[in-house]
């Protein structure tokens, strides 16, 4: 019988037999590739988020060499609909910035358009939700108080004017005959439009 040293030995030496038998067989006849074979081990299985981003930005690439391909038509339709756009919304007073809120924008248009000696008494603006192209049309509950006549009349015409994106949807004129004062109040539509150049 083999002492305790010489029995650690062989039991070694069948490990390390076993090993080297296993790695030759590795590298032979199954398991993977040979460290000097020419094929490419397969990568390991991608996550959904990851398949998904790589979806988005090969996406994102296939548009841009689209653009690329075809930059001479689109500048050509840019410039065909940019001077028409621009005539369109240049007089709209409810044009906002992306970024922006169109309610702090409507209120502050709303007193830019009031001619001196009209002032706003009270003022209460209605949010709708924003369309996908960047349109929404908020409803002003607003009243108005004034002295000249005049400018009065002014101020109903420029809030009233469609063309810059302001419509009555409701009016109410009032005089004060004792205090020389004039009163409007009514329900004013407002179509705010986010700029886009």
């Amino acid at each position: 019988m083999p002492s305790g040293a010489n029995r650690r030995t062989v039991v070694l030496a069948v490990v390390a037999a076993l090993l080297v038998a296993a790695t030759i067989y590795d590298y032979t006849i199954g398991g993977q590739a040979s460290p000097e074979s020419d094929e490419i081990p397969l990568p390991a299985a991608r996550s959904a988020s990851e398949t998904g981003r790589l979806a988005s930005i090969l996406r994102e690439a296939e548009e841009l060499r689209y653009y690329i391909a075809h930059a001479t038509q689109v500048r050509g339709r840019y410039t065909a609909i940019a001077t028409p756009y621009a005539e369109a919304v240049a007089s709209f007073a409810t044009v906002y910035q992306p970024g922006e809120n169109p309610s702090a924008i409507a209120r502050a248009r709303l007193t830019q358009l009031l001619p001196a000696g009209v002032g706003i008494g009270d003022l209460l603006i209605a949010e709708a939700p924003i369309s996908d192209q960047g349109v929404q049309t908020l409803m002003a509950s607003i009243t108005l108080q004034g002295a000249d006549s005049a400018a009065f009349n002014r101020a109903i015409l420029a809030l009233g004017d469609a063309a810059s994106g302001l419509v009555w949807k409701e009016l109410y004129i009032s005089a004060d005959a004792d205090k020389h004062t004039l009163k409007a109040s009514g329900q004013l539509a407002m179509l705010m439009v986010e700029q886009v150049e």
